[in-house]
């Protein structure tokens, strides 16, 4: 990011100076060149108003004289009286004209041409004398005649000196005005030149300081919009304001680096994100559509990772699996890609593979890398993870397809152990489609009513009476046969419907308990097991009371079950909601009891009231000595923590006799009775639990 200093001006302020300084530019400009202007416009003012009728004067003036020395040259020449007095006459009227009369002021022999012109007639008018030389009248008329001649001289010389001095003025007034004109030009010339040179600085001063800084940065985020990294840095800016801008886009350009680094890599571990791995498999793919060459995808799910944050926390969790993100990158080349999904879930994309075989090495790099220990908090943990593989072009063409099958065979090596690799088959394909179907079935059948429940009866080990019942879920559906619990239980934990499941069992069992209470049997309770997601749902105790009260039921003859696994695998939330139930007064119990990973510790602190034996052990007593033994061991527990047993399984008396012996509570199995509908179950209590006749009062 460019440091903002003191000393960069500031674009303002610089526009303000340049501003001012053009102005007061054109108005030095305008104004010198308006003075000159109306210096000429005044000159030529000037000469018109002034001078014009002047000269005008003058040249009449100067024409008056020309025609007076020609009437004076005809005067002299003439001899008829008459004609001479008539010229005469004219020449005096001439003569007082105001054009040759202005001259007088100016000239003294101007005026004196009337005069003389007076005498000469008066002369012309005397006899001549016989003895007269030149043939004039007298001697003072040859005089006179003389006078004439030198006045004429005169008049021609005042004639010809108007008129030069008549074009020497015009000819000064023009050259000023030329001068003036030239003046102008000038001025207009030197304006105009230096209103080029300030737009070339004021085209300079906007490239400089704002178009080539902005046309800079326009193409600095064009690069970055087009995702092409810039070749080299924004320019230091010349004012503060572009340093605003420069800064904008800089700090723009790393909020997009940083958009895009969040947008295609993990954060945590700093490999491609789905995103990425999507787009780089998608070129992956081309380039292998073009060359006819094959990749592999491999799918890694890292086993048990869940224990890891549960029991040391997700900030240990998050450093296994940088742990693990280094040791993957480590087994592949840089050209291939390795992606992480999210959790535990990794891609690896190998290009370019000659054989399947070069996928199974990988595979077995990597099975092997993920299983070194691994030390975090001290403590060193034994790592294993489970690889799908699948092959373009054999399992897929496309990135969907490719991870899909790749997911389905990390999910077959997991059921095949765990900690080892699977190639995609097409049989795992119709197994997922399988289950795809019986999903879809599944919803069907929850909207449908489709569920029903059975009733397996229990008895007292010790008096063979019928204690109760254990409703047992199945699905009918509208055509076709019975479907046990086995089948799809499971998936419905996977998706969630296990939960609206759970409830509809409880509803109906509550209800139907609620039946039987009616007609008579008031003392017969019934068995509910409870799902993972039932016993972890806080509104629990709230639908169990609700059901209670519905139904009238005496809380002690509902009993919930949950397996041995479901309360193990959150011990916490597990106390703590079955301490919540266990205060609406139903009966809490442990089922599947010996087939889960118990704790005793905290088994101990479950408040439960009854532990139910698998049938596992049960089916083997008198078969197997090691069952005889678990079952006895069972019991006894059972009753060193003062908790009721109930044998799931009996089959047979050799076995009844057995559990019998060793104080179990409760027995349950085929001995006694199958799972049967709920009205063949109505029947079985009317069989094994008859009602005592009223007793009728003899008055």
């Amino acid at each position: 990011m460019t440091p903002v200093t003191a000393a960069r001006p500031s674009l303002r302020r610089l526009i303000f100076w340049f501003q001012l300084v053009l102005v007061l530019v054109i108005l030095g400009v305008t104004i010198f060149i308006g003075s000159v202007a109306l210096s000429v416009i005044e000159l030529a003012d000037n000469a018109g108003e002034d001078s014009a009728p002047r000269q005008m004067e003058e040249l009449r003036a100067v024409g008056n004289l020309e025609r007076l020395i020609a009437l004076g040259d005809q005067f002299a020449a003439e001899r008829d009286i008459a004609k001479s007095r008539n010229l005469a006459l004219a020449m005096q009227a001439l003569a007082l004209h105001p054009s040759i009369a202005s001259l007088a002021g100016t000239h003294q022999d101007v005026g004196s041409t009337f005069t003389l012109l007076g005498e000469l007639l008066q002369l012309r008018e005397q006899p001549m004398a016989p003895d007269s030389p030149f043939g004039y009248a007298s001697a003072m008329e040859f005089a006179l005649q003389q006078r004439w001649t030198a006045q004429r001289t005169v008049l021609k010389t005042i004639a010809d000196q108007t008129s030069i001095n008549l074009v020497g003025r015009t000819t000064a007034v023009a050259r000023d005005i030329s001068r003036s004109a030239r003046r102008i030009l000038i001025s207009t010339v030197a304006g105009a030149l230096l209103g080029l040179t300030m737009c070339l600085l004021l085209l300079f001063f906007v490239r400089r300081y704002f178009l080539g800084p902005l046309l800079e940065v326009s193409d600095y985020l064009s690069k970055l919009r087009l995702g092409v990294a810039p070749t080299r840095a924004l320019s230091s800016p010349n004012t503060q304001e572009i340093a605003d801008v420069v800064r904008a886009a800089q700090d723009l350009a790393e909020a997009q680096s940083a958009l895009e680094n969040i947008a295609l890599h993990d954060q945590l571990t700093g490999l491609a994100n789905r995103y990425a791995l999507e787009a780089r498999l998608d070129q992956s793919l081309s380039h292998a559509r073009r060359n006819g060459t094959r990749l592999a995808l491999l799918f890694i799910d890292l086993d048990r990772f869940k224990s890891i944050n549960d029991t040391l926390g997700h900030a240990v969790g998050d450093e296994f699996l940088k742990v693990m993100a280094e040791r993957l990158t480590a087994c592949v080349r840089e050209v291939d890609t390795v992606a992480r999904l999210g959790g535990d879930e990794f891609i690896i994309v190998i290009d370019d593979i000659n054989e399947a075989s070069d996928a199974a090495n990988l595979a077995r790099k990597l099975v092997d890398a993920i299983a070194r220990p691994v030390v975090l908090a001290a403590q060193e943990f034994n790592s294993s993870g489970s690889i799908g593989i699948s092959l373009f072009p054999d399992d897929g063409v496309g990135h969907s397809e490719l991870m899909k099958n790749a997911d389905l065979a990390m999910y077959h090596a997991k059921s095949m152990g765990r900690n080892n690799f699977q190639f995609f088959t097409a049989t795992m394909n119709e197994a997922v489609n399988a289950r795809l179907k019986l999903e879809t079935a599944l919803h069907c059948a929850l909207e449908n009513d489709e569920f029903v429940l059975y009733f397996q009866p229990q008895v007292n080990g010790q008096t063979g009476r019928l204690t109760g019942f254990e409703a047992l879920i199945r699905w009918q559906p509208p055509q076709g046969e019975m479907i046990g619990p086995m089948v799809f239980i499971g998936l419905a934990e996977e998706t969630g419907l296990i939960v609206p499941i759970g409830k509809w069992v409880l509803e109906k069992a509550c209800a139907t308990l609620g039946e039987w209470r009616a007609l008579g049997w008031q003392d017969i309770g019934m068995a509910i097991n409870l799902s993972a997601l039932q016993l972890k749902d806080a509104r629990l105790p709230e639908l169990v009371a609700q059901q209670l009260e519905c139904h009238a039921l005496p809380p002690h003859l509902i009993e919930l079950e949950v397996t041995e696994s479901v309360a193990m695998d959150d011990p916490e939330t597990s106390i703590r909601n079955l301490l919540a139930l266990k205060a609406l007064g139903v009966s809490l119990a442990i089922d599947d009891f010996g087939t889960g990973y118990s704790s005793l510790a905290y088994l101990k602190l479950l408040p439960i009231d009854r532990l139910k034996l698998d049938q596992t052990f049960v089916r083997d007593i008198g078969v197997n000595s090691n069952s005889d033994v678990i079952c006895s061991a069972t019991i006894t527990l059972s009753h060193s923590l003062h908790l009721e047993l109930v044998a799931e399984g009996v089959e047979t008396v050799e076995q009844r006799d057995f559990l019998v012996q060793q104080g179990c509570n409760t027995l349950q199995g085929y001995l006694f009775g199958k799972p049967m509908p709920q009205h063949a179950a109505l029947l079985y209590l009317r069989e094994h639990a008859p009602l005592s006749p009223p007793v009728l009062s003899v008055n």
